[in-house]
């Protein structure tokens, strides 16, 4: 009898040691180069003086898509084939591994249905306290079709004399010609907002980006955080919005301006799958490499 008294208890211990580990492992912070672990890359690239942290590896009420390399979706497109897809009202909380005063965030919200994108917003805390909010956008973020892409969503095959891995066969050459799904290869899907936080927080911080109800988005995909010290630490009011709200492009811009908007390490990140063509938002294709 005491023996099996001693076994359920310690069955009971471990069963409660078992659900409690994710969460306190979340509350380390993993730092990663690329979606790779540290010692992987030393002595390799540039020395930078920001961190990266992929939002799996986070504390979150979402779900985590992924890993998965089929080609146009989310987790395929993601830095480590994984990422955290939220709904409104759920969040995803880093915990900062040094100081910091500006956080970039890669991240992908719905295109428009039509194409065009959508703006929505992410609400930023700090240790549950110092709210601001960044404006997120698609605008920039959707590509569709066959070379050079388009972003109309409803668009025909650009190429119907090309061969096609989706029926295996040159569509304007087989009768009956084959169903085309829309959108067809949806792709490219990320961008990234950079926000200033108004102040330096310490190593050990709780950074909680959460998807406010009644978002226009019907989910948030987080990719990565990416943390840093910024020495442009803005003093006003105006130089603060200029950097937590959606970055202004001139008209006819191509792709979002890699300045303040985004950060060094993201802008100078190979892509994981093949570089892709601009976003061109008055034909719908581009003339220059991601």
């Amino acid at each position: 009898m005491a023996r099996r008294t001693f076994g359920a208890v310690l069955v009971a211990v471990l069963t409660l040691l078992s659900v409690a580990a994710p969460a306190s492992a979340a509350d380390r912070p993993v730092v990663t180069r690329a979606a790779l672990g540290p010692a992987l890359v030393a002595g390799r690239g540039a020395t930078v003086g920001f961190a990266e942290q992929e939002a799996e590896n986070a504390r979150t009420d979402g779900t985590v898509i992924g890993p998965d390399r089929s080609a146009y979706t989310l987790p395929a497109e993601a830095s480590g084939r994984r990422a955290v897809k939220l709904t409104p009202g759920q969040h995803v909380e880093f915990t900062l591994p040094a100081a910091a005063n500006a956080i970039t965030v890669r991240y992908s919200i719905p295109d428009a249905p039509h194409g065009g994108g959508i703006t929505a917003p992410l609400d930023v805390t700090v240790n549950g306290g110092h709210r601001q909010a960044m404006t997120l956008t698609s605008q920039y973020a959707w590509l569709y079709n066959q070379y050079p892409f388009t972003n109309d969503p409803d668009a025909d095959l650009l190429h119907p004399d090309w061969w096609i891995t989706e029926c295996s066969c040159v569509p304007a050459a087989t009768t009956p010609p084959p169903v085309v799904t829309k959108p067809f290869r949806p792709n490219h899907f990320y961008d990234e907002q950079r926000l200033l936080l108004g102040k330096t927080y310490r190593a050990g911080d709780k950074v909680r980006l959460t998807v406010p109800a009644g978002t226009p988005a019907a989910w948030t995909v987080v990719d990565l955080l990416a943390p840093s010290s910024s020495r442009r630490l803005a003093s006003t009011s105006s130089r603060r919005t200029s950097w937590s709200s959606a970055p202004t492009r001139p008209a006819g811009a191509t792709r979002p301006t890699r300045s303040t908007a985004r950060s060094p390490s993201l802008a100078g990140r190979i892509s994981r799958s093949t570089c892709r063509p601009a976003r061109t938002r008055s034909t719908g294709t581009s003339s220059s490499t991601a």
